[in-house]
C-alpha cells in the first residue's frame, strides 16, 4: 500500500472512531447548525434554554427508562403511569395535604405501580412488553376514572417544579441535571449498576453467578416509576393543567431517546448519558421544526424515522471500524514478494 493511501486509510479510521465514540455529539452539533441557519432566533439563548426546559421531562423519564431497556426489557406504560400520577395529584390530593407533601408522595405512588410490572416480569415470568402493554391500559383507566375523563387547573403552590428558579437557573433543568447525573452514576459506579448490565447481557448467566436477578428486575421498573412520577411533577408545574390525553404516546418518545441514545434493546449495552444526548436531539428537532413554521404531526414522522433509523444503524461504526482494521491486518500480512504472475 503507498503511502497517500495509508495516510488516507488512518485519516479514514480516526474520523470513523469520532463518529463511533461521539456519533450524538456530531449529530446534535449538525442539526444545531442547521436550524440555526435556516432560522437565525434558534440560538439564541433564550431558545437554549427554552430547549433545555422542553428537554427536561424526557430526560428524567428516558433516565429511568435506561435502565429498563439496559436489563433487556420495556417499558410501554411510562406515560400512562405519569397521567395516573397526574390524576391522584389533581383530584384526590388538592386541599388534602399540604403541595411539598404532595409533590413528594406522588413519585412514590408512581414508584410502586412500576413496581408492579417489575414483580410480573420478574417472578410470573411474562415478557415485560406484554406486563406493560397491559398496565398501561390498567394505568390509564385508573387515571381516566379518578379524573372522570375532566380537565384541572393546577393550583400555584403545586407548579414550582416547572415554573420555580433555582439560583437563577430554572428549575425544570436543574432537576434533569440532577437525575441524569444520578443515574449515570448509579449506572456505572454502583453495585446496581453492574448488576443491571450484568442481567441485561445474559439473564441466565447472571442467576448462574448467584446475582438477585429477580430484586434488579424489580428494582429498575422501580426507579422507572419513581422518575415518571418526577418527570410528571415537573411536566405539571410547567403545563398547569390536567387533561384526559395527558401523555398519550410518551412511550414512545422516550423509548426512542433511549435507543437513539445507543441503549440495545437486548439489554447490557448503554448508558444514560447517551440516553440525555438522545433526548437533546429529539428536543432540537421538535423546537427546530416548531420554528421554521412545520406542521406539530411532521414530528410524528421524524421521531418514527429517527427511531428505525437508530435501529437500522446501531452498531455500524463500530463494524466499519472492525472492517478498517481488518482490511489493514490482511494487508500487513500479505508478503511483499507476492507469487509470479509469469
Amino acid at each position: 500500500m503507498t503511502a497517500p493511501a495509508r495516510s488516507n486509510r488512518n485519516v479514514l479510521r480516526r474520523v470513523v472512531g469520532f463518529l463511533g465514540e461521539y456519533p450524538l455529539i456530531v449529530a446534535g452539533l449538525l442539526l444545531f447548525f442547521v436550524f440555526a441557519a435556516i432560522q437565525p432566533h434558534f440560538i439564541t439563548g433564550s431558545n437554549v434554554v427554552n430547549i433545555l426546559i422542553q428537554a427536561s421531562v424526557l430526560l428524567i423519564a428516558g433516565t429511568g427508562a435506561t435502565f429498563i431497556v439496559m436489563t433487556g426489557g420495556i417499558d410501554l406504560s411510562v406515560g400512562a403511569l405519569m397521567f395516573l400520577g397526574a390524576a391522584i395529584l389533581s383530584s384526590t390530593l388538592f386541599g388534602v395535604l399540604p403541595p411539598l407533601v404532595a409533590l413528594l408522595l406522588v413519585p412514590i405512588v408512581t414508584m410502586i405501580f412500576g413496581s408492579l410490572n417489575g414483580l410480573a416480569v420478574a417472578y410470573a415470568g411474562v415478557p415485560a412488553m406484554i406486563v406493560t402493554l397491559a398496565s398501561l391500559q390498567v394505568f390509564r383507566g385508573i387515571g381516566g376514572h379518578v379524573t372522570e375523563q375532566r380537565s384541572f387547573i393546577i393550583p400555584d403552590g403545586l407548579r414550582v417544579a416547572g415554573e420555580g428558579n433555582w439560583l437563577g437557573i430554572p428549575a425544570p433543568i436543574v432537576i434533569a441535571a440532577i437525575v441524569v447525573i444520578l443515574g449515570a452514576y448509579v449506572l456505572r459506579r454502583t453495585r446496581l449498576g453492574r448488576f443491571v448490565q450484568a442481567v441485561g447481557s445474559s439473564r441466565s448467566a447472571a442467576a448462574n453467578a448467584g446475582l438477585p436477578v429477580g430484586w434488579v428486575l424489580v428494582a429498575v421498573y422501580a426507579i422507572g416509576g419513581l422518575l415518571a412520577g418526577v418527570a410528571m411533577v415537573v411536566q405539571l408545574g410547567r403545563l398547569g393543567a390536567v387533561q384526559p390525553t395527558l401523555d398519550s404516546g410518551f412511550e414512545l418518545t422516550v423509548i426512542t431517546a433511549v435507543v437513539l441514545g445507543g441503549t440495545s434493546l437486548d439489554g447490557g449495552r448503554g448508558g444514560v448519558i447517551g440516553t440525555a444526548l438522545g433526548a437533546l436531539i429529539l428536543t432540537i428537532v421538535e423546537n427546530g421544526l416548531v420554528l421554521t413554521g412545520a406542521s406539530p404531526y411532521i414530528f410524528d414522522i421524524v421521531r418514527g424515522v429517527v427511531l428505525l433509523a437508530a435501529l437500522l444503524t446501531s452498531g455500524a461504526p463500530r463494524r466499519l471500524l472492525s472492517w478498517i482494521k481488518r482490511d489493514r491486518e490482511e494487508v500487513l500480512d500479505t508478503p511483499l514478494n507476492g507469487p509470479s504472475l509469469h
